[in-house]
Order: C-alpha cells, then structure tokens, then sequence
C-alpha cells in the first residue's frame, strides 16, 4: 500500500534562437518575420510569454513555413502549460524541417508529459539518430522507459545523458529513480546526493532520496529529507505521504495521521492516502472514522481492494485480533 512516489524530471532543450536582422534596409516578408521572431525571444528570455507569444504569431503570419517560428512558440506554450498547443507547434516545426533535433527532442518531452511514451522513445530515437550528442534526448528516453517498465534500459540511457553533461541535477535525480526501482538503494541515494548538490533547491531530490533512505532503513536521514522537500515545496503531497509512512512505521500515528490528512487535503483523489489514513485510525482503535477511510479508498480506486484487505488483516493481527473492521 505505501506509495513511495519517485518524481523525475524532464529536460527540454528551449533554444530559443535570435535572428538578426540587417538594420536601414526594405524589410521582406522573411526579414520581417525574422524581426517578430526576435523581438519574441527577447520577451522569452524575460520570461513574458504572452507577449512572445504574440510576437512569434506576427512571425508565423509573415511567413507561414518559417519552422524556428513555429518551434519557439512550441516552447513558449509549453512554459505555460499549453501542452497540447506546444505539440501541435512541434508537429508542423517538424513538418517544416525533418531534421529539426531540438524539436524532436522537445517533442518528446510533450509527449512523455502527455503519457504517449511510445511517441516520447520514438522522438528520443530521431533525435539521437540526428545527433548522438545531445544529452536531453538520451534523458527523455531514459523517463520514458522507466514508465514502461525497462528500468536497466532507462538507467543505461541515463548514465550516457550524465556523461555528455554532468551539470544537469535532473539527470542525476532521474538515474537515481532508476537504479531505486533495480534496488541499487545506495546508487540511488549516491546520484540524489549529486544532484542536491548541483541543485540546493531541489525538492523532488531531497524526496527522492528520503524514499531511498526510507528503504534502506536510514530513518533520521529519510525524516530529515522529507522535512528538507517540505521547507522547499509545501505543497509537495508525495513527501507528506512519504512523511506518513515514516511517521507510521514508528509508531507515531498521530503524526501520521497528521500527514496523510494533508495529502487528502492536497490531493483530494490520491486513493492510497485514505487507505493510510485508515490504517492509522484502525490502529487507535477508532474502527468506525477508519471505515469511513477505507469506503473512501475504494470508491476512488476499486483495483486496491485486495491489497487494503492484506492491510487490515496485518493491522488486526497487530491488534490482537480486536478491529471489528470487516
């Protein structure tokens, strides 16, 4: 039932290309749209999205096959979260130009955010059958395969990302998931460690190798992880629930409780967070608020029937067979 979420982290490429323009002279279309499109990457770099946006608009009107137009509102809307925008602008980028690597490359990111990892591998292959040496698109397909289940395959893409370039934390934090899920605990907690350090701020790491520790047995380490996650991200409910779960295997439920609420809190639908939150409650010896939970649980998620029940059946056992809880 514990849900020791592993977060991983995308790498878009975002190179948002200036084209300059030879000032004192008749403008044609294409130098025209040349203008717009920097003029929007100036907007871009200052973060103003909507007004690059626009300008990049201004580009693609005056010249409607200009593909670097076409890729850089791509990125644009994807800063914003329009992810299914960005992807139709990658699409015709990409129509534009069959040997655009960066799109693919970015392309690939969309589609893995938007659960199309067969799409995702595809676009990672093009990018790297176009240039072996860019690290992003190894990355993406790493992300991508550990989704699918192909974790040796996911680290090996990893490892090849990392050393094309070391700077990135997220590569690092991502070969970290990977050797987590093949049960290297210590690589994990090794590739985390490097990426909190190239990244101090990086909340998804510390959670990660809090879930690490948490497995290999390093409470205080774990514990100290997850309350270094929340000061960064408060809102982060994976790390309250991995919180939870350490607080619980303690012994202390009242923490527990305290955490697993939270996550309802955040995420009112995360299922196994009611099914924590009544393990607890069943453990107090509160039978009917944990019921309350575990009709919750399963009225979100029916597929975690029989693995509440192993729960509850280890919980009455630790009772001492004295939960009425059916």
């Amino acid at each position: 039932m514990t849900n020791r979420r592993i977060l991983a982290a995308l790498i878009i490429c975002h190179l948002l290309v200036c084209w300059l323009v030879t000032a004192g002279k008749a403008q044609t279309p294409a130098a025209t749209a040349n203008s717009y499109l920097d003029r929007g990457n100036a907007f871009a770099g200052k973060g103003e999205w909507e007004r690059a946006i626009a300008d990049f608009d201004l580009a693609i009107a005056f010249d409607q096959n200009f593909a670097r137009a076409y890729y850089n509102r791509a990125v644009a809307r994807y800063r914003q979260g329009s992810l299914s925008q960005a992807l139709d602008d990658f699409d015709r980028a990409i129509q534009l130009d069959i040997r655009f690597k960066e799109a693919y490359v970015d392309r690939s990111g969309v589609r893995y955010l938007l659960g199309d990892l067969d799409g995702a591998i595809s676009d990672s292959n093009r990018a790297i059958e176009l240039n072996p040496r860019l690290a992003a698109a190894w990355n993406n397909r790493g992300l991508a395969r550990v989704l699918k289940g192909d974790h040796a395959g996911a680290l090996a893409d990893f490892d090849r990302s990392v050393k094309l370039d070391p700077r990135h934390a997220e590569t690092y934090n991502n070969r970290g998931v990977a050797r987590l899920h093949l049960r290297d605990l210590e690589g994990a907690i090794g590739d985390q460690t490097r990426a909190v350090k190239l990244k101090p701020d990086f909340a998804e790491a510390y959670s990660d190798r809090g879930a690490a520790r948490q497995l290999i047995g390093e409470q205080d380490g774990a514990l100290a992880d997850y309350n270094r996650a929340l000061a960064l991200a408060p809102r982060f409910a994976e790390v309250w629930f991995n919180r939870g779960t350490l607080w619980k295997a303690r012994g202390d439920l009242g923490r527990a409780e305290a955490d697993f609420t939270r996550v309802i809190e955040l995420k009112p639908g995360q299922a196994d967070a009611y099914a924590q939150r009544g393990l607890v409650r069943l453990l107090q010896g509160r039978d009917s608020e944990a019921r309350q939970d575990f009709d919750r649980c399963l009225a979100l998620d029916g597929r975690l029937k029989q693995s509440l029940e192993r729960h509850i059946e280890e919980a009455k056992r630790h009772l001492g067979g004295r939960a009425q809880i059916p």
